[in-house]
């Protein structure tokens, strides 16, 4: 059987609404910021643990955001270390973001 989803009142559709642009703004604020360079990835990283929509951004979406990094160096650093570009930085565990540190910090 397949599970339905919950009926939302008209309230709660326009506040999820709200909080899912919230989060959308968010990220498109830390990805500018780690663009140019005012973010490290460190520091990113300890974002993510306290802030949960920081911490629900793709990881690939993190690495072509950084400075000299596009989406074909981004894909190559994410298979180089067996990383789906579907991963979350929620679900990089600490192997996977060593191999980051080292692929991405000069």
């Amino acid at each position: 059987m397949v599970p339905t989803p919950p009926t939302l009142t008209q309230e709660q559709r326009v506040l999820a609404s709200r909080l899912a642009v919230a989060n959308r703004r968010r990220r498109a604020e830390v990805k500018k910021q780690v663009k140019s360079g005012e973010l490290t990835l460190a520091n990113l990283f300890a974002l993510a643990d306290s802030e949960d929509c920081i911490a629900q951004m793709r990881a690939f979406d993190l690495i072509s955001a950084l400075p000299a990094v596009g989406e074909v160096k981004a894909a190559k650093i994410m298979a180089a270390g067996n990383i789906a570009e579907t991963r979350r930085i929620r679900g990089l565990g600490p192997k996977q973001r060593e191999l980051l540190f080292r692929a991405l910090v000069r």
